[in-house]
């Protein structure tokens, strides 16, 4: 009987199998160090169909591997695990917000359309006349405090 070109060979299978166990890993641990060794084994894989010598598939195992955790891992975190920006919520998410003057607003009382709402509003610093687009810089209770926005602020 003549044995097959090596008894030290590593089947295509063991390597699917492989690839499939650090899958399912990966899906347990979700760190995408499991995945990119999947995707080497994989490589393992290849290596067994194109060349059967088994170095050859531990090599093409190990080049992937080093590959794919230097260079395909960063860019997947990046993307899978990126932050958002925290969002802000109730009264901070009127901060900055911008707004119409419906009456003269000065440092002691007015009204503002903010927000299809009708807001009692202050000053910051200057009286604002009737209609003029203004910008919220703060909430202080149910008062929001104003100033003009720049671009209805300037002289003709």
């Amino acid at each position: 009987m003549s044995e097959s070109s090596g008894g030290d060979q590593v089947h295509i299978w063991v390597w699917l199998a492989l690839a499939g166990g650090f899958i399912v890993v990966e899906l347990l641990t979700l760190s995408l160090i499991f995945f990119s060794f999947a995707i080497a084994a994989l490589g393992g894989a290849l290596g067994a169909a194109l060349w059967g010598n088994s170095n050859l598939q531990w090599i093409t195992f190990a080049v992937v591997a080093v590959l794919t955790l230097a260079f395909l891992r960063p860019i997947a975190r990046k993307y899978l695990f990126k932050k958002n920006p925290e969002s802000r919520t109730g009264m901070d998410a009127l901060i900055l917000s911008p707004a119409k003057t419906l009456t003269m607003v000065d440092a002691n009382s007015g009204t503002i359309r903010l927000r299809n709402e009708t807001w009692t509003a202050r000053s910051e610093s200057e009286t604002i006349p009737k209609g003029i687009d203004v910008t919220v810089t703060r909430i202080d209770g149910a008062v929001a405090i104003v100033i003009p926005t720049f671009s209805t602020h300037r002289e003709n």
